[in-house]
């Protein structure tokens, strides 16, 4: 295949939404795994977490490697699309647009995140007119979620253990 210039950002964003179908697969299968437990105990409750014998050490470390390699993929391919990467190029607005994503999103759901990520990234383009009021609409609507919906849009659902029929619980 010839390098046409022209498709460079076409091919990026392909590869891009590949990737990140990969991560969700993956976060998906590590949730189900024995580690993904543990990151949710320990999230709910560290004391609980170690009382029952886990490595809260461990299991920290396991989340933040796990969050870094990510966040290091991405990076990868920021640096691609943008061709230099310079601590100028983050400012206080993309911090507080990954924090409202979050806390739009719900912490613990991926659906609530993928969906709050696409609506303010999308929203700010749509309401262009009212540029000047961006982070008061942000303001506003973190105040809201957190009066109405304090456990974000999309809330996780737990998965428990269905007893047997014919065995008393």
């Amino acid at each position: 295949i010839t390098y046409n210039p022209n498709l460079k950002f076409i091919f990026i964003y392909a590869v891009l939404f590949l990737v990140v179908l990969l991560v969700l697969y993956i976060k998906h299968r590590l949730t189900r795994m024995p580690i993904g437990r543990a990151w949710e105990a320990l999230r709910e409750d560290e004391i609980a977490c170690r009382s029952l014998g886990l490595n809260h050490v461990l299991v920290k470390l396991s989340a933040f490697m796990m969050g870094a390699s990510t966040a290091g993929l991405a990076g990868v391919f920021f640096a691609t699309y943008q061709g230099f990467v310079n601590p100028t190029s983050f400012t206080f607005f993309e911090s507080a647009l990954i924090l409202a994503i979050v806390v739009l999103g719900g912490m613990g759901s991926t659906i609530g995140v993928v969906l709050a990520a696409f609506v303010l990234t999308v929203a700010p383009e749509l309401l262009r007119s009212f540029a000047e009021y961006r982070v008061l609409l942000f303001g506003v609507l973190m105040v809201a979620m957190m009066i109405w919906r304090p456990r974000g849009l999309v809330r996780i659902s737990r998965t428990s253990f269905a007893p047997r029929k014919g065995v008393v619980p």
